[in-house]
């Protein structure tokens, strides 16, 4: 959900900063709080201890500080609430990131989003939580190619999916969201300089020791495109009009 600005990624490379941070990043644990977000009014999530700082079963107040932070904390902070073993999935991008400097280079385009950067004011909002414990049946693979796919086809159309599958982990989460996006640029090569859009997306999240071990994120690309005017309405035969 937030690769759609990868040529922002060519100047933040050259922040030496920020290779400083990644040699940092695994030995620290984010336990603060930060101020509340104008955006979520979520930073009570982490005041009240029930944050990825926190204690007890994961929940909806997980949630919000992990999109919270995502935003009023920045790359720095976000990174954090990874594992040093994890996977990190975007279908939409076809992106799958398995290590911390290019998971955090992933998101410093965010840091500083606002109503004067190119990027934009950007809102993610949680809507529905479900998760619990993991049980005993976590990461079953299928292990033969089906019919109609040769094994290599296969091992290209799986390998990301599967990528991860021995990273244990003790509770999961999938959370439904909807993402707002004030854009001061265009995105993704549409032409959304000056729109508001809107769609959904899902996570699903994989937690060891109130870590993320594996992340899963989809969100609706055609949605985005409709209402910058490339891709028609659907038509909605099913109803039939």
């Amino acid at each position: 959900m937030h690769l759609g600005y990868l040529g922002e990624v060519d100047r933040i490379e050259k922040d030496d900063g920020r290779r400083t941070f990644i040699k940092k990043a695994g030995a620290a644990i984010l336990v603060a709080g930060v101020a509340p977000s104008v955006a979520f009014g979520m930073g009570s999530a982490k005041a009240a201890g029930r944050g990825f700082g926190g204690e007890g079963r994961m929940g909806m107040s997980t949630g919000e500080d992990w999109i919270d932070t995502f935003f009023t904390g920045g790359a720095d902070e976000i990174i954090h609430y990874y594992a040093d073993d994890f996977v990190f999935e975007d279908i939409t991008f076809f992106q799958t990131i398995q290590n911390k400097e290019e998971l955090h280079r992933a998101f410093v385009p965010f840091n500083n989003s606002g109503p004067d950067s190119p990027l934009g004011v950007h809102q993610f909002d949680i809507i529905r939580y479900d998760g619990g414990p993991a049980g005993d049946r976590t990461a079953l693979l299928r292990q033969d190619a089906p019919e109609g796919y040769s094994q290599s086809e296969w091992a290209m159309w799986s390998a990301d999916c599967m990528t991860g599958a021995d990273h244990d982990y003790d509770e999961w989460a999938v959370m439904n969201w909807v993402w707002k996006a004030q854009h001061n640029s265009d995105f993704m090569g549409l032409p959304a300089k000056g729109k508001t859009t809107h769609t959904r997306g899902i996570t699903f999240h994989c937690y060891k020791n109130r870590k993320i071990v594996r992340e899963f994120t989809y969100w609706n690309f055609r949605h985005v495109a409709i209402q910058c005017g490339v891709f028609p309405e659907p038509n909605k035969f099913w109803q039939g009009k």
